[in-house]
């Protein structure tokens, strides 16, 4: 018996991760360590925080490069919502996300749950992604 692709989540989690590695480091040319201390301290957020703090957090960033690399995470995460048949604002306001983030991730219990285990997951295969990067073997 084999499950589609697309209806196994840790696979989807892995190709967005690949995504944003894809997007920061290869066509961006943002350096790894930058990627990988973001995602670091972003995956930190989550876990610690929450849903909601981490899309705050993201919404943060200042500089020109940490805007590209949590503007790329950002998009990464939310087209995980996707997947688990939540439609996500497309290129909306700060104030969008967040709004989205509360009334449609954080007030279902089940839906938050998921939603924070899967972009765990997402995050951890970027931060290691963008070591592997920074080591050469990626």
């Amino acid at each position: 018996m084999s499950i589609d692709p697309k209806d196994n989540l840790d696979f989807q989690a892995a190709k967005l991760s690949q995504q944003i590695i894809e997007e920061t480091i290869k066509e961006n040319l943002i350096d790894s360590s930058s990627v990988e201390n973001l995602v670091t301290k972003t995956l930190g957020v989550l876990q610690e925080n929450g849903v909601y703090a981490c899309i705050l957090y993201l919404q943060s960033r200042s500089s020109d490069n940490d805007k590209k690399i949590s503007n790329s995470v950002m998009n990464n995460l939310f087209k995980m919502t996707e997947l688990i048949k939540i439609k996500p604002p497309v290129d909306s306001s700060s104030t969008d996300k967040l709004s989205f983030v509360s009334d449609y991730i954080c007030k279902d219990l089940d839906t938050l749950f998921l939603t924070k285990q899967l972009w765990e997951q997402i995050l951890l295969y970027a931060r290691y992604g963008a070591k592997a990067v920074k080591d050469g073997r990626l």
